[in-house]
């Protein structure tokens, strides 16, 4: 029996090949008479998968009284929905938490576990951690509790009980999410969680194993030699008045900890579910969007430790803005650095939450959001998505079906997108083509870590600009790319600088690279751009005539617009997505691209492409062209390699 994988920007079950193209149907919100027209509607769509959470206080609101079938409430009766996937032909990715937040109560936990304070998490002044956002705020249980595991281990042989016959390749069930959003429950600032015992002990036992056992080492990185041993070392807490700071070393050691804790958290999690007999299947892992990016949860840390698939779930409010854009371009690009083999997005927000008692201050939704949407992640590069939400249910809105399963005026864009895998694999499952890359150097981020809350709370007394100040002009920087349409990879300065001397790499100002690095890299023959805070705009813009882009009447590049093309073995596919308000003819440049023809993969229509140009409609929305070059690429420079910018 093989193994479920992704390889190839592809999901690999048994001999098939197939887009990773998944919809949330949350049945145990629906009437169980709407489910099988549901799922038929997503399978007639396109979507190959459908992903669903299992609420462990639903499942077993009285411990030790565990409801599979309905027996209390029909909607619980998990079998009968798998048989409608397994009827329907459809896969499942089944998501039984522990913690799967999904606007519920307790995020899911159930409220007899939660009463038990001696396997809850602590902050650095020892209260109870309180996690999630209003109105479903709770006690967050710790990681490390040994109690906490084993009513897990517990919970997890039960679920496998009730529908492990359900499971590849006897069943539709293909793959297993790994908690949800690992972050105790939005808790996780650096002074936020987790402080229990059982925490600090494993914090301790880490750093035994970081210094080889040798206290002095300690002593001299944390500048403390009142240490008398690992056993007395403690982890940081918040300054205060009457306290001085702990040490870089300490605070970055202590954020180590933290990722290295949750990745051995989803890890044991795994091992759970293969003790269960389903380690065949594949194993995810959605991370949720940090304040600080990629911390203290790192994209590639986590994937290697829990040796899942891994992406970060992503969401904005109404109306749609270059910020939210953003995200999903530095995201794509984490997935890459972090060498995903299928860059996804575990939950592409499709409609919206209305949460009871939230005050709604901003715009529905609209579909062409949506579209634009969807569109800029596969643009950006990523490779599958999972449509949260596909089918309406309570605090949900706008969906792309209606409670009752019907169409909604949301649903054509998922008919775009599916379009855009049917149209050929490349443009979909091919990787995007960076013009530039960009440094991530992991301590700025720690630093910047150090100085702020939580995604609820951002603000705390102890900010300081300085310690901020490299990672926000990184940030600033690849927004500033989104905004130029320019497509970034980035490059984690803790690994090697893969070979591509045509990407110049971009260091963004007040970084803290070590300056004999970056020599090192101009050795090779890369071109190294370190940029000024007075002077960073010009650079880049300098940079958007070598790539893709659009210029419209007055010879301007269209700003919130993003050309992304992808390359197949004889055409390429062309994605372009206008964020903005230009609804006008204008030009697409192609660099490298001689002649050929473009083809809209929903219209037809065809363009002819003379000398890398193209003349087009372009308006608010996501378009998708299939490039046929009627000959060679030509050669194309790059500023201070013999090119000027045009």
């Amino acid at each position: 029996m093989k193994d479920v994988t992704v390889k190839n920007g592809l999901l690999q079950v048994g001999d098939r090949s197939l887009p990773l193209i998944a919809g949330e149907i949350q049945f145990w919100r629906m009437e169980p008479d709407t489910w099988a027209r549901a799922i038929e509607e997503a399978r007639d769509a396109g979507v190959t998968v459908v992903s669903t959470y299992l609420s462990w206080r639903r499942h077993e609101p009285r411990q030790g009284e565990v409801d599979f079938e309905g027996t209390s409430d029909p909607r619980l009766d998990v079998r009968r929905f798998l048989r409608a996937c397994s009827d329907a032909g459809v896969y499942v990715q089944i998501k039984p938490g522990p913690w799967i937040c999904a606007e519920e109560p307790g995020g899911g936990y159930p409220d007899w576990l939660l009463e038990n304070d001696l396997i809850l998490a602590l902050d650095d002044e020892g209260q109870v951690v309180i996690g999630y956002n209003p109105p479903f705020q709770h006690p967050v249980p710790s990681y490390t509790d040994p109690t906490y595991l084993r009513a897990v281990r517990r919970w997890f042989t039960q679920v496998w009980e009730a529908i492990g016959d359900f499971a590849y390749p006897h069943g539709p069930i293909v793959a297993i999410q790994l908690d949800n959003e690992p972050s105790s429950c939005f808790q996780d600032s650096l002074y936020g969680a987790d402080y229990s015992e059982s925490s600090v002990a494993a914090f301790r036992g880490w750093l035994t194993d970081k210094y080889s056992s040798d206290i002095d080492l300690l002593r001299r990185a944390w500048d403390d030699q009142q240490i008398t041993s690992f056993l007395t070392a403690v982890p940081p807490s918040r300054p205060t008045g009457e306290r001085r700071s702990d040490s870089r070393r300490h605070l970055h050691d202590w954020i180590e900890f933290k990722t290295a804790a949750t990745g051995a958290y989803l890890a044991e999690l795994g091992h759970m579910h293969s003790g269960c007999g389903v380690g065949h299947l594949l194993s995810t892992v959605n991370l949720v969007t940090h304040p600080i990016h990629d911390v203290p949860v790192s994209h590639a840390s986590i994937r290697a430790a829990a040796n899942a698939s891994t992406g970060e779930d992503h969401y904005y409010i109404p109306p749609l803005d270059t910020a939210d854009i953003h995200r999903l371009a530095r995201s794509a690009a984490t997935a890459r650095s972090a060498g995903e083999p299928l860059a996804w997005v575990p939950e592409l927000q499709a409609g919206i939450w209305r949460s009871p008692g939230e005050v709604v201050d901003y715009p529905d939704p609209t579909p062409l959001e949506q579209e634009i949407w969807w569109g800029a992640a596969i643009a950006y590069g990523f490779q599958g998505f999972n449509f949260y939400m596909l089918a309406d249910r309570e605090n949900w809105e706008f969906s792309p079906l209606r409670q009752d399963s019907s169409h909604s005026d949301f649903f054509t864009p998922i008919e775009r997108i599916v379009a855009v895998a049917g149209a050929g694999a490349a443009a979909l499952t091919n990787e995007a083509k960076a013009v530039v890359v960009v440094a991530w150097h992991r301590p700025d981020a720690y630093d910047a870590y150090t100085v702020v809350g939580t995604s609820r709370i951002p603000g705390v007394e102890w900010f300081d600009d300085e310690a901020y100040r490299a990672y926000q002009e990184w940030d600033q920087t690849l927004q500033h790319l989104t905004t130029l349409g320019l497509l970034y990879d980035l490059w984690d300065t803790e690994t090697d600088l893969s070979a591509d001397p045509d990407a110049p790499l971009i260091v963004p100002a007040h970084s803290t690279i070590d300056p004999g690095k970056l020599d090192s890299i101009r050795a090779l023959g890369r071109r190294v751009i370190e940029l000024d805070p007075t002077s960073a705009t010009h650079v880049l813009a300098s940079l958007v005539p070598f790539a893709p882009h659009v210029v419209v009447q007055d010879g301007s590049a269209l700003p919130q617009t993003l050309v992304g093309v992808r390359d197949g073995a004889e055409e390429e596919y062309v994605h372009v997505v206008h964020w903005g308000t230009c609804s006008e003819e204008a030009t697409i440049v192609l660099p490298g691209r001689a002649d050929g023809t473009l083809t809209d993969i929903l219209t037809s229509a065809t363009f002819e492409l003379l000398d890398e140009r193209v003349l087009l409609p372009i308006t608010p929305g996501h378009h998708t062209f299939v490039l046929t070059s009627t000959t060679a690429a030509v050669h194309r420079t790059t500023p201070d390699q013999g090119g000027t910018p045009a």
